[in-house]
């Protein structure tokens, strides 16, 4: 519990105000440095060499220092917990502890392109709205400033500033060793004064500081209204009670998604720089995106400067400070999301990598995305995947691969083991000289591996033609066959064909309109099952008198498991040479060898167009079978069904 006295005197914080803003009003209202105020207040732990915070303060004040915080500020815990950005959760994507940064994998808070380590501001909103309690302590030093996603002020229609108009230093920029809050901690000024440090003794900074009025107003940068529409759509996504979602890539998206793909894209078109030069709004706003280039050329040929042999390349850094820059990178990057579908925006980031998927998975921009696991939208991961991934190499460690699409209506569950033939023909097209069979059966793997990860050998166990069944058929059908359909494909005109009709499949099954089996419930309920001795009597006391009197084999034993395979192919869109055959296994040896050698060659006779009346009276009849037991199994679905007895 809080054992401080509350202060004599305190704020209430102002909309959107941020914790160091509100610390540089209240700590001038008490004639307290911020330091002290901090330290009082609980956000500091006293050391040494003085008294400083951590960056994670501007997401959350933790516990039990919130408590702390609130009971000696006189404010209620609400008010508290609005003064951090972790209230932008669920809508920018923010990593929440080292520890959850640690574990995911994600960039760490302060780390480049999702929070700025400086703060930009709009001199008139610090001035104040003309009210007593602002025009004594001055406006509020927003949390959406420390954003790179936010350039402008809609209200003065302006681009933000980010440097002191007479040091000409990063505004609230922290010094390089210290992890401050705010520089200058220990220093009384005024909330709206410039805190840059201009002289150093040892390390540490003296009463020394620019001290100049941001407030004021000197060379201002208007926003076209271009960049002011583009900032309120952005401003208004971050807000609480903002849009539930956005278009992004060809789909409707969450917010947390769509600043997800907007940073990826950002950082491709950086990475690439001036590649899409031509899509900045203005020549103005390009050629502060090529300084700032300049800058992350410079610190990498500095970094090489060791390794001459190694080129300098531009590097992630920090987002660049400017607006004007920012700016740009986030209207063409929005641009680009906007352009249209997956394929659309997959035009535009083709030319920005690699030629090949091995050599531009590897590059350091789609490293990032694979390993900070950002909340990539379902169109993002769509456009992104065919460019980026190949298919998974048989066997070795480095064949498991993450889920790179998020699909809401669909899961690994509603892939058949053989692609569909009307699927197979609305998005794909054989490549020369590959049996659609390969064709099919590959795409039916790899949108396993697209939902659910894991290697192609997994995704294969998965769908039930997996190392269980013969080896000639695990080895020779199932890998040989994707690795045929991997080398015809890279040797079309188009090598990206095969892969964008998987994203097209898979958008197309995230649709409302689109029915959707559980094809893995069915699969696993038909795991023993075959058609029974009574079942099968009375089924052939249905079939054409003159074919009932017709002598064995015709209805022994063998046709019996035939049938069974046959109605097994009808409810799980498998291929028959992976059926299960439970009648075959309880025959001798010699006796399912025999059945396997005929068993293409029945199963083939049954589907001849010249296989008779007898045949087409069993199909029928079996058709029949099917549909009732697809209704029955359909229905234990979500009961999580076991197989069905024979």
């Amino acid at each position: 519990m809080p054992t401080a006295e509350p202060l004599g005197r305190s704020l209430l914080p102002l909309p959107d105000e941020s914790l160091p803003g509100f610390v540089l009003r209240l700590s001038y209202r008490i004639n307290q440095s911020p330091a002290r105020l901090m330290e009082v207040t609980g956000l500091t732990t006293a050391r040494r060499n003085g008294v400083f915070s951590t960056v994670g303060l501007l997401t959350e004040i933790p516990e039990p220092s919130r408590q702390t915080f609130a009971h000696t500020t006189r404010l209620p815990i609400e008010a508290v917990t609005q003064l951090g950005l972790n209230g932008l959760r669920g809508r920018y994507p923010l990593p929440s502890t080292t520890t959850d940064i640690a574990a995911g994998g994600m960039q760490a808070l302060n780390t480049p392109w999702f929070l700025t380590p400086a703060t930009r501001y709009c001199p008139e909103c610090l001035a104040g709205d003309g009210t007593p309690i602002q025009e004594a302590f001055g406006g509020a030093w927003r949390r959406a400033w420390r954003l790179p996603v936010v350039f402008a002020c809609t209200k003065h229609r302006r681009l933000l500033e980010h440097r002191c108009p007479e040091c000409d230093q990063l505004v609230h920029d922290r010094r390089p060793g210290r992890h401050g809050l705010l520089p200058a901690m220990g220093v009384i000024l005024h909330p709206a004064q410039c805190r840059q440090v201009l002289n150093l003794r040892n390390g540490r900074a003296d009463d020394t500081c620019c001290g100049t009025r941001l407030d004021c107003p000197r060379l201002r940068r208007s926003a076209g209204s271009e960049l002011v529409a583009l900032q309120d759509k952005v401003l208004g996504l971050l807000e609480f009670d903002g849009p539930a979602s956005t278009l992004s890539v060809g789909h409707l998206t969450e917010p947390v998604s769509y600043f997800a793909d907007l940073q990826a894209v950002t950082m491709l078109v950086t990475l690439t720089w001036p590649a899409l030069r031509h899509m900045s709004p203005s020549e103005e706003t390009a050629t502060s995106i090529d300084e700032h280039v300049t800058i992350l050329l410079r610190r990498a040929a500095d970094r090489s400067a060791k390794t001459p042999s190694v080129k300098p390349r531009t590097m992630f850094g920090p987002p660049p400070a400017d607006a004007a820059a920012r700016a740009a990178l986030t209207y063409i990057a929005d641009r680009i999301l906007l352009s249209g579908n997956a394929e659309t925006v997959r035009e535009y980031l083709r030319p920005l990598l690699p030629a090949t998927t091995s050599r531009a998975g590897k590059t350091a921009w789609a490293q990032r995305l694979l390993r900070s696991q950002i909340p990539l939208s379902i169109g993002m991961r769509a456009a992104c995947e065919p460019l980026l991934r190949g298919f998974a190499k048989a066997g070795g460690s480095w064949a498991r691969r993450a889920a790179s699409v998020r699909p809401q209506r669909w899961g690994p569950e509603h892939i058949p083991a053989f692609l569909p033939k009307s699927w197979y023909e609305r998005h794909f097209e054989a490549p020369a000289g590959i049996n659609p069979m390969f064709t099919r059966r590959t795409a039916a793997l790899k949108l396993v591996q697209m939902v659910a990860g894991g290697s192609l050998g997994e995704a294969a166990e998965y769908l039930g033609i997996g190392a269980g069944h013969d080896t000639e058929l695990h080895n020779g059908r199932i890998y040989a066959g994707a690795h045929r359909v991997h080398v015809s494909v890279k040797q079309q005109p188009d090598p990206l064909r095969f892969e964008t009709a998987l994203t097209a499949l898979a958008a197309e099954l995230d649709e409302p309109a689109t029915p959707l089996v559980n094809y893995q419930s069915r699969r696993r309920a038909l795991e023993t099952w075959f058609i029974d001795n009574g079942t099968w009597n009375d089924l052939i006391l249905r079939l054409p008198a003159d074919h009932r009197s017709q002598p064995e084999p015709e209805l022994t034993d063998r046709k019996r498991q035939l049938a069974s395979i046959y109605v097994w192919v009808q409810l799980t869109n498998g291929e028959h040479l992976f059926a299960p055959q439970p009648i075959r296994a309880t025959q001798p040896p010699e006796i399912q060898q025999a059945w396997k050698r005929q068993l293409t060659s029945s199963w083939h006779h049954m589907h001849s167009r010249r296989s008779g009346p007898y045949y087409i009276t069993l199909k029928a009849e079996l058709d029949s079978l099917a549909t009732t037991l697809a209704h029955t199994i359909d229905c234990r679905a979500e009961h999580h069904p076991k197989p069905i007895a024979g």
